[in-house]
């Protein structure tokens, strides 16, 4: 029998650890193609991530730092991919492995496998969306835990449904879900954010916390986002978070970093720049100024600062 490793992209949000922490129950609860399944993470949980497993009494998933080349006469490390599919969001080793799933809401890029998987990708706002729809699926009901790790990812990743990534399908699921537990959608969501420990956040954690690579343009750029119900105590301290920038770039060897410092209460970003970013410029429509660019309405990085930035170059 098989061990299949699940998880989501590097630098994990709260929906790239639920997502691969409750498919992986799923598949093993219906003994999916007679494998095992094992979720891990490619990076250290964010606070809400692991007060919510830790209330729950489930274990953390185990960090998985890269895939090593199978031995000679083994069959390579199988893996599903969740919300994400791009190699440069992903875990080290990468092509060492056999992908056999995604689980995604992305666009996909410079994704090339060599055997024929089973992919389920829908423009949801969540990846925990389609977790959801795939219990149904597969004829399975949600327990209540299970509920609430899959409504606290889409609450998170959907900003209490704000983001204009948010679709029907996910306003009717987070009320199913809802429902089910007894809760607001809404204000379960707003605990569940307010969970983080936003006021201790140093400004290398909010370059850092939550950042993805992308090819544009034949170049490298780190597009990060910090969120935050006031982002008043974060616009104080630029010049340092501009520093941890420029330290990340350099760490990583991308072209450019581009951080958003976004408000949900007030429903916008503070966008920042530095190094090579006129592709991101381009794209936004913005110049590199100093305390950065407010741009009112941009909550949603994937929908609305790197798919203008990659549509543009």
């Amino acid at each position: 029998m098989s061990k299949v490793l699940v998880f989501g992209h590097q630098n994990p949000d709260n929906d790239a650890v639920m997502s691969a922490v409750v498919l992986a129950q799923l598949l093993n609860q219906v003994e999916f193609n007679g494998c095992t399944y094992e979720a891990r993470a490619l990076g250290p949980l964010p606070a809400e991530s692991a007060k919510l497993l830790a209330d729950a009494g489930l274990p953390e998933p185990m960090l998985l730092d890269a895939i090593e080349p199978a031995a000679e006469g083994e069959d390579p490390q199988q893996v599903i991919l969740t919300d994400h599919n791009e190699p440069g969001q992903s875990v080290a080793g990468l092509a060492n492995a056999q992908i056999v799933g995604v689980v995604d809401h992305h666009r996909f890029g410079d994704f090339t496998t060599a055997a024929p998987l089973t992919i389920v990708a829908m423009p949801w706002g969540s990846s925990c969306t389609v977790v959801a729809k795939l219990f149904e699926v597969l004829g399975q009901e949600l327990t209540d835990t299970q509920a609430k790790l899959l409504l606290s990812a889409m609450m998170t990743d959907t900003l209490m449904l704000k983001s204009p990534t948010t679709t029907d399908v996910d306003r009717a699921t987070a009320a199913k879900l809802g429902e089910q537990l007894g809760v607001d959608p809404v204000k379960f969501g707003m605990e569940v954010f307010l969970s983080r420990p936003s006021g201790s956040f140093t400004p290398e954690q909010m370059v850092g916390n939550d950042i993805k690579l992308f090819e544009v343009a034949g170049k490298q750029l780190l597009i990060g986002q910090y969120e935050t119900v006031d982002k008043t105590r974060a616009l104080g301290m630029i010049p340092e978070i501009r520093e941890a920038m420029r330290a990340y770039q350099a760490q990583k060897g991308a072209d450019g970093i581009v951080l958003c410092i976004t408000d949900i209460m007030e429903e916008g970003s503070q966008v920042l720049l530095e190094g090579d970013t006129a592709a991101a410029q381009k794209g936004l429509k913005i110049e590199d100024v100093a305390d950065g660019v407010w741009c009112p309405g941009v909550l949603s990085r994937k929908k609305q600062v790197a798919a203008p930035i990659l549509a543009a170059n």
